[in-house]
């Protein structure tokens, strides 16, 4: 009896419409988002590995960089930032590899059941990986932020100052009510 191992399958973080990313303080649980960065991956890397039993989890961690809160300018590293629904589904994904590997270590002693004609267990086949998180909501409003050029999304009723997820930069509060009016002078 041959069973194959399960399909490879991606694990990135969802994105809203607009291709941005939810983020979560990990100090005053505020959602704001960001584009994509090339540090997702090996923040999602991280996570898994913490959580799958039979890694060598020194053999996996790449470094990742600190980030900044966008409303409290709490500064943490970047594998803090993940939501808690992002959390569960890295955590559920985590368990049904170990599941997964389980298996297959038992099911050896039924693949070679001519060597041991007598096992004392049965294994049970795991249930299947689960599947991609779905898109993210698209409920947040774009800020352009000048220090790293970058654009971020914060909540519709955040007036405070606003800190740069990538440099720590503060930033002036902004209400969703006023505008900002550039005027170009020829000199």
């Amino acid at each position: 009896m041959s069973r194959r191992a399960p399909a490879i399958i991606a694990l990135e973080l969802p994105r809203d419409a607009s291709g941005f990313v939810r983020r979560e303080c990990p100090q005053c649980q505020r959602d704001f988002k960001t584009r994509p960065c090339r540090h997702d991956a090996s923040i999602l890397q991280r996570r898994l590995a913490s959580l799958f039993p039979f890694e060598n989890a020194h053999e996996s961690f790449d470094e990742v960089p600190d980030w900044w809160c966008l409303y409290c300018g709490h500064r943490a590293p970047g594998d803090e930032w993940l939501t808690p629904a992002q959390q569960a589904h890295v955590e559920a994904l985590a368990r049904a590899w170990a599941n997964h590997v389980r298996y297959e270590q038992l099911a050896y002693v039924s693949r070679t059941l001519s060597l041991n004609p007598r096992p004392t267990f049965v294994s049970v086949e795991p249930e299947a990986l689960p599947g991609p998180m779905p898109q993210d909501a698209d409920d947040l409003r774009i800020i352009p932020l000048v220090c790293c050029g970058e654009e971020v999304k914060a909540l519709w009723d955040w007036e405070g100052p606003l800190y740069c997820p990538r440099c720590g930069s503060r930033h002036g509060g902004l209400s969703g009510r006023q505008q900002i009016h550039l005027e170009f002078i020829q000199e």
